[in-house]
């Protein structure tokens, strides 16, 4: 099988000019997004920001097979645009004033080609924002999955600039051939400018979700420096994203059995793997710790340790409810006290839910 897909591999790649896997080496500009007559917001002292995770317009309820026991590798056009404007009705009443998003496609053939940061602009009262790939492949040669491009995004009211992509590390775990054509995860960051030159930085990140090594904590340990970086200009900075780990004190680690799926078995005598890919947590309960800190979390683990069930925003079946927390927001200015919301009755419109904090900038 190998051998048929290393031919494959240098078929494509004698066939184009366009390299067939972005390895996204260094650091970048990302790619800027505004719409025409676009109206800028308020300058405010306090702005409402939220991240979300739309799984590239999947929803909730399709089995695809990269992350729910399914056998789903490639939409339809109208289940992409049906799950795509149930998220933006949701964010059109939810009014973010920063909007971060993870897996957002655009031009790949899973999710039928649509540009979805263009739609979401466009059915939104976002006029700015960029773009910043983390899976950028020609052709992969897997599942029939073809061609993918996947970024994570950051939407304003205000004009932006300076959007820049980083490079995370990659997995260790993984096979060669694997590796190059995995996803990349990366972070980005951009500068928000209010009226009267009011500036502030939010920076955005998706973290490795199936890593069995220590990729996260390497990966935690780059977006660490980038946050210092940013935050040592003497800026307002506020970041977040889905970092695949649970909060430090979290009573529950190990989901194998929540995520498991048919014909699969964890933790009996012979079973190798012992826990299921991205699923035991044991080991990762203090990656965190630096983030908090450092800076401001909008959940204190204090709020999160007696009603950890309400801050819930994961689940990787649509049968389940709610049951860990993926995505966060952090800042170097203290967020509003008890602003922190996880929309966990958003159930259909993907697989993690929304969280959204006001935040203190002034």
């Amino acid at each position: 099988m190998k051998k048929m897909i290393c031919f494959l591999v240098i078929c494509v790649a004698f066939t184009t000019c366009t390299p067939l896997v972005d390895k996204i080496p260094e650091e970048r500009d990302c790619v800027y997004y505004s719409k025409p007559n676009s109206v800028q917001g308020p300058q405010k002292d306090t702005i409402l920001v939220m991240t979300w995770n739309i799984r590239f317009g999947c929803g909730a309820e399709i089995l695809w097979f990269g992350d729910a026991c399914g056998d789903r590798t490639v939409l339809k056009r109208k289940e992409v645009i049906f799950n795509l404007d149930r998220i933006i009705t949701e964010i059109n009443r939810i009014k973010p004033d920063i909007l971060l998003l993870q897996e957002v496609d655009y031009d790949s053939k899973r999710s039928a080609y649509v540009d979805q940061m263009q739609y979401i602009m466009d059915k939104t009262y976002f006029g700015y924002g960029y773009f910043a790939t983390l899976w950028n492949s020609q052709f992969l040669p897997s599942d029939g999955l073809g061609r993918i491009n996947e970024g994570n995004t950051i939407l304003s009211r205000w004009p932006v600039s300076e959007g820049k992509l980083y490079p995370l590390p990659l997995r260790g775990d993984l096979d060669a051939l694997t590796k190059y054509f995995y996803v990349r995860e990366t972070a980005m960051s951009a500068k928000v400018t209010m009226p009267g030159n009011k500036e502030f930085f939010v920076i955005n990140t998706h973290l490795s979700a199936f890593s069995t090594d220590d990729t996260k904590f390497r990966q935690l340990e780059t977006y660490l420096d980038i946050c210092d970086s940013i935050s040592s200009l003497g800026k307002p900075m506020v970041t977040g994203g889905d970092y695949n780990l649970i909060p430090p004190n979290s009573d529950i680690t190990d989901y194998c059995f929540a995520d498991i799926c048919p014909g699969e078995s964890y933790h009996a005598t012979g079973d190798d793997p012992m826990h299921k890919e991205g699923s035991d947590y044991a080991e990762q309960l203090d990656w965190l710790n630096p983030l908090y800190s450092k800076y401001s979390s909008s959940l204190p683990l204090s709020v999160y340790k007696p009603n950890q069930s309400k801050y819930y925003s994961h689940a990787t079946k649509p049968e389940l409810a709610w049951d860990r927390t993926l995505d966060y927001l952090f800042a170097n200015r203290p967020f509003v006290t008890n602003s922190h919301k996880t929309w966990q009755e958003l159930r259909n419109e993907s697989d993690h839910a929304a969280v959204s904090a006001l935040w203190i900038i002034k």
